[in-house]
């Protein structure tokens, strides 16, 4: 089932799935709530940690009954969940704070919402416009995961005359001999969410070991840029749910569901610029 936006006054009942009661949810379901008020509408919220999976049949009774006509599921257990339950109902499907929904197999074919997947040519652009002496980006990843995203990067990076080099692991205990082999194959290390590497205590040894090597790092969250990381790509997830309720709160029936890019915004760490000694351009506003 898709959707197009417009105006969607006879749809009046939306409930927001939260996975978890955690600090970005809840920014992110300030945001859908905030954007929602805008349109004189509102939201039933229900977190899905107070129905485990033996009461989870009460939630979606209960979602039945109370004749909800959207939902947006907050995170990928929730998303999870909505899509599990009433992906072959009349029931609008929404995601937010999902990475990769496409990848899910729960996922309807094309799932409606607002991803945390940035688009990879605009990252390549970023990090060209950003730090324009670099040539050779380094990407780490684990091709069990981000195989795809690799291959995407090619293409992308080619028409801005730079290369990847990948840096392919299949372990965190690859990692070391890995980066060593290649610090001075690399102008920059690009580092994106892989559930090999994700893990605070590798992040801060990978910076720690790029900048004895004079080697600068981007990242995606604030925690990369924090800790040492260049360039990071950070997300505003009160922005997120807000262009999530905007997107509820003007869905009607019909054309399928616009891609609409995630917010972000780019955080540089001038100080260790300046110490690597490497040259920039301030982000566009």
């Amino acid at each position: 089932m898709g959707f197009d936006i417009g105006s969607a006054e006879n749809f009046s009942k939306i409930a927001v799935i939260v996975s978890l009661n955690i600090k970005p949810y809840a920014e992110a379901l300030e945001g859908i709530h905030e954007a929602l008020h805008e349109r004189n509408r509102d939201a039933a919220v229900f977190f899905l940690e107070n129905y485990p999976e033996n009461r989870q049949d009460g939630l979606k009774d209960r979602l039945i009954r109370e004749n909800y006509d959207t939902l947006i599921g907050v995170g990928p257990e929730a998303s999870r969940f909505i899509w599990t339950e009433f992906q072959n109902t009349h029931i609008r499907l929404l995601y937010s704070m999902v990475l990769h929904p496409e990848q899910m197999k729960e996922a309807p074919d094309a799932p409606c919402g607002i991803s945390m997947s940035i688009p990879v040519r605009r990252q390549i652009d970023s990090i060209a416009r950003v730090l324009p002496q670099t040539k050779r980006i380094g990407l780490l990843f684990d091709p069990a995961y981000n195989q795809d995203f690799f291959a995407q990067t090619l293409p992308a990076a080619a028409e801005k005359d730079l290369g990847i080099i990948p840096l392919s692991v299949s372990s965190r205990k690859e990692i070391p001999r890995i980066l060593e082999k290649n610090w001075d194959n690399v102008d920059c290390l690009w580092m994106i969410p892989d559930r090999t590497i994700i893990s605070e205590s590798i992040i801060q040894f990978i910076i720690k070991e790029a900048l004895l090597h004079d080697v600068p790092v981007i990242g995606y969250n604030r925690f990369f840029w924090e800790s040492g990381a260049v360039l990071s790509f950070i997300f505003d997830y009160k922005e997120l749910g807000k262009q999530t309720g905007a997107l509820a709160g003007r869905l009607v029936p019909g054309e399928k569901c616009p891609e609409l890019s995630p917010g972000f915004q780019l955080r540089l760490n001038e100080k260790v610029l300046k110490k690597l000694g490497t040259f920039f351009k301030e982000p566009e506003k």
